[in-house]
């Protein structure tokens, strides 16, 4: 029989369980999803956005999602940019909200253009292991 005290097992024991324990919740539960902070997710529309206004259409397409790219080629996106005067004038940045839809976790940030009406919503949705453009709407 083993005659070290209780408490010194467990002063063994314990860390071995935490480190095991914080091993299957990574190996299990976690979904493998960068992170976002809604100061990131507005960065990253806004950076879209500026793109955009800046007669840059190519390099925002560029960095779009593929689902993004698969509804938008290029040559359509470029046409919906050049449809909609207000993509081409200063906007405030107005919230950030997340959302689920099923697995899907998504960042919808919404600008309202400056002196206009209307609202731009930038939805940023998980791609390849990063967060990018999945949706554009004007109003």
């Amino acid at each position: 029989m083993d005659d070290t005290p209780v408490y010194r097992r467990l002063i063994v024991i314990a860390p071995v369980m935490a480190v095991i324990g914080a091993g299957v919740w990574f190996a299990l539960l976690r979904d493998g999803a960068p992170m976002l902070t809604p100061d990131g997710a507005q960065e990253k529309a806004e950076a879209f956005l500026e793109a955009v206004r800046g007669g840059r259409a190519d390099d925002a397409w560029a960095g779009t999602a593929a689902d993004f790219k698969s509804m938008y080629g290029r040559d359509r996106f470029r046409h919906y940019v050049r449809s909609k005067p207000v993509l081409k004038t200063p906007a405030t940045f107005e919230a950030c909200e997340f959302k689920t839809n099923g697995s899907l976790r998504m960042a919808e940030c919404t600008f309202r253009p400056v002196g206009g009406k209307g609202a731009i919503t930038v939805v940023l949705s998980i791609d390849q292991d990063s967060w990018k453009v999945g949706r554009l709407s004007v109003e």
